[in-house]
């Protein structure tokens, strides 16, 4: 395969996912067929086959692609963390990680309440699979926990995973009412250092202040 021909690919897949997710997002799952897609794309039911088996074939790259933005700011985050790590430094990739990462669910709400709360309801698959990404999100959150045992910031019986999974469960219930109500975050540096600064040392009184 020629590089043209694979940028050619590449772009005609994404064209159909985008259409796709679109669709879903503006009509519901069920209520879109490949007949759907691929009238919004403008391409043939041919080419939809070309790139994917079915539709629900479709909606699991779909899934994959649009986590792999989400899960790629804990990994650039921890990219720029300086090796050994100082609690300021931990406390400055872990704040800009929470930032990013609220940015980036403020500026595509329903995008990603279709993919967060509507794909689990699709089938046990849908399910599963978001149990699994959920999974990997608090892996890769863990590795800033693990460098901070590694340098000796932390206690080194701390549970990683734990740790992990309870960023990305913090970071889903401030999103939740962004999702479900299209409400803001109005401050989300402010936030971001609240959500931090719990982990880290937890901190009652500054986690009410998020409730307010």
């Amino acid at each position: 395969m020629t590089a043209d021909r694979g940028h050619t690919d590449r772009g005609r897949k994404d064209q159909l996912l985008d259409a796709a997710l679109a669709e879903f997002v503006e009509n519901g799952y069920a209520a879109v067929g490949v007949k759907e897609i691929t009238a919004r794309a403008g391409v043939s039911h041919g080419t939809f086959y070309n790139y994917f088996d079915n539709r629900r074939q479709l909606l699991t790259v779909l899934v994959e692609r649009e986590f792999a933005d989400l899960l790629a700011v804990f990994d650039d985050a921890f990219a720029d963390l300086h090796k050994p790590c100082t609690e300021e430094g931990l406390r400055t990739s872990m704040e800009t990680a929470t930032r990013e990462l609220l940015e980036l669910v403020q500026q595509r709400p329903e995008v990603l309440s279709f993919i967060l709360i509507d794909v689990p309801g699709v089938d046990q698959e849908g399910l599963e699979g978001q149990i699994e990404i959920f999974r990997e999100a608090g892996r890769r959150a863990g590795e800033f926990f693990r460098q901070a045992v590694v340098d000796g910031l932390a206690d080194p019986e701390l549970n990683l995973e734990f740790a992990g999974q309870a960023w990305v469960s913090y970071l889903l219930s401030i999103t939740g009412p962004v999702l479900v109500d299209d409400q803001q975050v109005d401050d989300i540096p402010r936030t971001a250092e609240i959500i931090v600064d719990f982990l880290l040392h937890g901190s009652p009184k500054q986690v009410e202040l998020l409730r307010d």
